[in-house]
């Protein structure tokens, strides 16, 4: 490995180090597995990235297979940015804002920029980028395009693939390409040429013609969503295929955004919802009027974060802790109307409490409330530590309080405690379980339960990939999830954009159970986030 890193300081402007104290820091991210890179890479342009990636390919057809893997915060839950190989960290040097045209709404950003940072500056054009996850602070746009990530308010606005106009990549052999909705003409020209990417446009289109009546049938948050590559009038986009696919088809090195007109003023509404009301059919009225957030934390989780920390954040809303608790946010002008739809709404279901924010101070106040599933996500004792397992299972909105449900009972059954909260109005439930780690028992429990809530979601026709990606977690359980038969075609992609697996390999496809069990971690806690007390 000195050869290499000797070669790679020589040829790079960015920084390359093998020090033992950075690559530990490095073997973790925000999951429940561990893996030391054996060497750490900071470029400063991207063409240093496509030096390093040229120099993998060359490495690669000699036998010699160096794993590359792009890193931005480091949150990720499912193990999708940590390697054996070589890191490429994107937030040292490449974390600009590039470019901003006010007259498109567009900018042009570097991957290593955090999402809060590029709020922070469209905020003084009057703009904002409404993709913004809990961990925005840390995040990078690099990272929610990576794992195609929502966010917050993802009832309104979706994910960050709605928000992409065009990307800069960088293939495998070291190639740099463009992305963009290419008409069939344009197709035809970009499958003559005699380049890589010529042969990605090539054997990519002759896939999807050959699996067109299967591939109709995959969800948007599928590992590689290939039904929205090639539309009906023949027309060809890449970004849909790139966006979530976690650094395993190539390495996003530019991004232009798309950005919304930043809202006045908001309105936000906590309500607590007592046991007996049909929180589905209320979803469906709440949902009718758009609003910008439709969150809840389950009951049971309420009183789990009083058993952990004696705290009993509802009653800010309820004296009484409900069974649900919901939020619900509105973003534009006719917010005021919405409003008092809402309290009628709720009236009219038999909730009592509610409480409605229009300042910042007290939206605030309850924000605080929602954030205080922060003490789950970062507990951690001797005995027991809350585990990002089952991030992101996604069914439709009306049908999540059923989902909840059943989990439950699926956590009962096996005696374990778990935190369930997420989005009514995008379908989002994430699921935070309290085990050991260091009791092999409770190892073996955590891929038993994985693998039941996996089998519900199914079940529901729902998926399980959005915000999380995916990462070495969902790479075990793609066949189980998607059949024998669509999982070929996914394998079939990455060879075609990563013929040597030198693209972040183990992630999205080539991963087994029994993989995973090695790299688990002993014991799992959140320290280096403590400072941002992320939820």
């Amino acid at each position: 490995m000195s050869k290499i890193s000797d070669y790679l300081r020589q040829h790079l402007t960015g920084e390359v180090s093998t020090e033992p104290n950075v690559r530990r820091a490095l073997a973790r991210d925000g999951s429940v597995f561990e893996l030391a890179p054996q060497l750490a890479i900071y470029p400063r342009t991207t063409n240093d990235v496509r030096k390093v990636m040229r120099f993998a390919w060359r490495l690669a057809e000699r036998g010699q297979v160096l794993p590359i893997t792009a890193r931005g915060g480091g949150t990720s839950t499912t193990g999708a940015v940590i390697s054996s190989g070589a890191i490429l960290s994107f937030t040292s040097h490449m974390a600009s804002i590039l470019e901003l045209d006010v007259r498109s709404n567009m900018v042009r950003v570097q991957p290593g920029v955090s999402i809060t940072s590029l709020n922070e500056a469209m905020a003084t054009h009057g703009l904002f980028f409404p993709v913004e996850p809990s961990n925005a602070r840390v995040a990078t746009v690099g990272g929610a395009l990576a794992s195609n990530a929502s966010g917050v308010k993802a009832t309104k606005y979706g994910s960050i693939r709605n928000w992409t106009d065009r990307l800069e990549v960088v293939l495998a052999n070291g190639e740099i390409i463009q992305t963009e909705r290419l008409t069939k003409q344009q197709l035809s020209r970009k499958k003559g040429l005699q380049t890589m990417e010529g042969e990605i446009y090539r054997s990519l289109d002759a896939l999807i013609d050959d699996y067109s009546e299967k591939l109709s049938g995959l969800d948007s948050n599928a590992p590689f969503p290939l039904h929205q590559v090639k539309a009906k009038d023949g027309s060809f986009n890449l970004m849909p295929l790139i966006v979530g696919s976690e650094g395993t088809l190539g390495i996003i090195t530019q991004a232009i955004l798309k950005l919304e007109s930043r809202p006045d003023d908001v309105s936000l509404i906590a309500a607590a919802i007592p046991n007996g009301i049909d929180v589905a059919g209320l979803t469906d009225q709440l949902k009718e009027l758009e609003p910008s957030q439709l969150d809840f934390i389950d009951g049971e989780t309420l009183k789990l974060i009083e058993a952990k920390d004696g705290g009993t954040p509802w009653q800010v809303v309820s004296k009484t802790r409900p069974a649900t608790l919901i939020f619900i946010e509105f973003d534009d002008k006719h917010r005021a109307k919405k409003v008092k739809k809402v309290a009628k709404i709720l009236t009219e279901a038999g909730v009592a409490d509610a409480e409605i924010a229009d300042t910042f101070e007290d939206q605030e106040a309850l924000r605080a409330v929602n954030h205080s599933v922060s003490v789950i996500t970062n507990f951690a004792d001797q005995h027991a530590a809350a585990l990002p397992i089952s991030g992101g299972l996604m069914v439709t909105p009306n049908q999540v309080p059923e989902l909840v449900d059943r989990i439950k009972k699926v956590l009962t059954k096996n005696h374990v405690a778990a935190g369930i909260w997420g989005s009514l109005g995008a379908g989002r439930v994430d699921v935070w379980p309290l085990l050991n780690l260091a009791n092999l028992g409770q190892r073996q429990a955590l891929f038993k339960l994985t693998r039941e809530i996996r089998t519900l979601v199914e079940e529901m026709g729902g998926s399980i990939l959005i915000e999380t990606g995916g990462g070495r977690m969902g790479a075990a359980f793609t066949e189980d999830f998607y059949g024998a038969e669509i999982a070929a075609t996914f394998v079939k992609v990455k060879k075609i954009f990563d013929p040597f697996s030198t693209l972040n390999s183990g992630v999205k496809t080539g991963t087994t159970q029994a993989e995973l069990v090695k790299i688990l971690r002993k014991n799992y806690d959140r320290a280096r986030f403590a400072e941002l007390n992320l939820s």
